[in-house]
Formats: structure tokens, C-alpha cells, sequence
């Protein structure tokens, strides 16, 4: 079997790890058929659909951050490239699991219950179109700017490539936020959840390549402390958007449209919400915000994987309060949090080479 030439080539994730990828993945599969059969088909797919909206977004995200990386001739990032890139090894999985998610809609998406199969086929196909799109685009735009080589032949194509991709980047991921997220529920819709969904895709796919370079001493001080001032503001665009979500919702006091928002700061859902805050914003904030700790790996690698852990509960939190109550439980806890363990399985695994040490990709 020959390499995918639009990913980069990378060595296997090491063992340890890769044997705790496959465990993770085996958990997620158990959880998901055990979920399905035993009355808890709801919460499987729940958890399926807020994890893919993670991974899959960061992946997507991850290869927007290259893309604009060759856009703006960003030389300072020439050795985290190989990682942003290599998430879309992320991307054919990431289609698959879309395609178990579609088989469920009728039972994950309220509306199509009694849709005709005309009208669900029409989602299915607009969701797999989309998601084919941005994963065609960037899996190209990456494969032309290996194909440009060390000295960048053509940097025009490539930048054309990218460019390209980012603008089916943002067209794709509204559309994941439409049908994924805003069809869960029969709450009017807010115009701004598709721009905070693709901004906060592309903020995890910063905070991942982040991650990655500061476990592996990427580039040095100079490098960390570039991600880290990215990081400081990206984290401030993603709570002015989620401002923006909230503050029309605030004075305008339609029940309504204020219902979505008092379900995710009532109840279990409260101290999530708050946690949420906290790991993407207020942690962050504070320990980027010296120039000395945005360059330590320490408290960089901290500070993003707080942010990446954070917004994989916002996910959830996007996903979770718009299903019955019913759907809740410890059985359900379980089940969905299995799901998810093996989502997390299936990204390692699948971008185990942009993990390890290589030569940068072209920028």
C-alpha cells in the first residue's frame, strides 16, 4: 500500500502510546454498539456527533492554520507545519464516522423523525458534500505544498491552494454548525453559532499544533512564544463571539430564544459551562499573557491543552443540553463518554506521524 501523497509521511507514534490509542479506540466501539442495544442509542450518537465535531474540527482547523500560514508567507512556522498538516490524516476517518452519524439522524436529529426520506437524504448528502469538500480541498492544499519542495516552487499554486481551502474551511464548518448543532434543536437559531464553531475549530487546531511543539521542544523559545501570543489572541476573538452570542440573547429576554442559553448554565450543566470558561479563557489568559511563560514549554503546553480540553466540553455543551432529559442517566454517562474516549483513539492514531519529529514541510 503507498503512502497518501497529500498527507506528509511520518514515523508510527510510539508504542506506549499507540497501544493506548488502540485501547481507547476498542472502549469506543464497545460503548458505541453497547449504547445502541441496550436503549442508549441516543447518547452514543450524542457523544459521537460532539466528538466529531471536535476532531474533526480541529483537524480542519489544524490545516486552516497551515493554509493561512503559506497565505501570509509565515517563515516563523516552517517547523510546526509537518504537525498542522498531518491532521488531515484525520480526514477519511473523519468521513466514516460521518457516515455512522447520518445512519442515526433519524433518532440524534428531532425534525427528521418525521421527515420524509427525501428530506433526510438531503441532509445526508449536504453533510457528506460539505465535509468531501473540506476535506478535498485540504488534503490538496497540503499535497501541493509538498509537492513545491524545500524551496517552495510555485509559491503561487500554493498559496492559491490554501487560500482556496480556507474559504471552503469556512463554508464547510457553517454547515456542520447548521445541521450538527443548530438542528438538535427547534430554538430559533443564532446567526453567529456558525462563526464561532469554525473560529473555535480553528483555535483547537492551534492549540493542538501548540501542544505538539511544545512536548517536542519544536523550534525553540522564539517558536513557543509566536503560538503563544496566536493563542492569547485567538482565545479573546472566541469569548467576543460567544459575547456576541450571549449579550443579544441578554437584553433582547425572548423566552424563546434565552430557553437554549438557561439550559446550559442551569442545572448539571452549570459547573460545565463555567469549567468551559475558565479552560479556554481565564486560565489561559493568565499564564500567556507574560511574554517569559509564552516562551517555557511548560506553561505553553499547559496553557493549550486547557484550551483543548475546554472546547472539547463546549462541544458536548453545544450538543447535549438540546436532547431530552431522558436521554440522561449513569448508563448514558458511560456510554457516551466511552464514544468519545474512542473518537480520541481514532485522531491519535490516525495523526500519530505530525507527532513525531520530521523535516518541515514547505512554507
Amino acid at each position: 500500500m503507498t503512502p497518501d501523497p497529500a498527507v506528509p509521511a511520518g514515523p508510527a507514534t510510539s508504542p506506549p502510546l499507540a497501544r493506548l490509542a488502540r485501547a481507547a479506540v476498542a472502549v469506543g466501539v464497545v460503548a458505541f454498539v453497547a449504547g445502541v442495544f441496550s436503549g442508549h442509542a441516543l447518547a452514543a450518537l450524542a457523544a459521537l456527533d460532539a466528538s466529531w465535531l471536535f476532531f474533526a474540527g480541529l483537524s480542519a482547523g489544524a490545516v486552516a492554520l497551515a493554509a493561512a500560514v503559506r497565505i501570509a508567507h509565515g517563515g516563523w512556522a516552517r517547523t510546526v507545519l509537518p504537525v498542522a498538516d498531518a491532521a488531515a490524516r484525520f480526514f477519511p476517518v473523519a468521513l466514516v464516522l460521518l457516515l455512522v452519524l447520518l445512519l442515526g439522524a433519524r433518532t440524534l436529529i428531532p425534525w427528521t423523525r418525521d421527515a420524509s426520506a427525501l428530506r433526510v437524504g438531503g441532509l445526508a448528502l449536504r453533510q457528506l458534500l460539505s465535509s468531501a469538500l473540506v476535506f478535498g480541498l485540504g488534503a490538496r492544499a497540503v499535497a501541493v505544498a509538498r509537492r513545491a519542495g524545500p524551496g517552495v516552487r510555485d509559491p503561487e499554486r500554493v498559496r492559491v491552494a490554501s487560500l482556496v481551502y480556507v474559504l471552503g474551511y469556512v463554508v464547510g464548518l457553517s454547515l456542520w454548525s447548521f445541521d450538527l448543532v443548530m438542528s438538535l434543536s427547534d430554538a430559533p437559531p443564532y446567526t453567529v453559532l456558525p462563526a464561532y464553531y469554525f473560529l473555535g475549530a480553528f483555535l483547537s487546531g492551534l492549540a493542538w499544533v501548540a501542544v505538539v511543539a511544545a512536548v517536542q521542544d519544536r523550534g525553540g523559545p522564539d517558536l513557543r512564544h509566536d503560538l503563544g501570543k496566536l493563542l492569547f489572541a485567538f482565545i479573546v476573538v472566541w469569548s467576543y463571539l460567544l459575547w456576541a452570542l450571549f449579550l443579544p440573547t441578554w437584553y433582547g429576554n425572548v423566552p424563546e430564544e434565552s430557553a437554549a442559553l438557561l439550559r446550559r448554565w442551569t442545572g448539571p450543566f452549570r459547573p460545565v459551562s463555567a469549567a468551559v470558561l475558565v479552560a479556554v479563557f481565564a486560565w489561559p489568559f493568565w499564564l500567556l499573557f507574560s511574554e517569559r511563560l509564552k516562551r517555557r514549554r511548560a506553561t505553553l503546553a499547559a496553557g493549550a491543552g486547557a484550551i483543548l480540553v475546554g472546547l472539547w466540553a463546549e462541544r458536548f455543551l453545544l450538543v447535549v443540553p438540546s436532547l431530552p432529559a431522558s436521554a440522561g442517566g449513569a448508563a448514558a454517562v458511560l456510554v457516551g463518554g466511552g464514544v468519545a474516549i474512542g473518537v480520541a483513539g481514532l485522531f491519535l492514531l490516525a495523526t500519530s506521524g505530525g507527532m513525531a519529529r520530521g523535516a518541515p514541510t514547505p512554507g
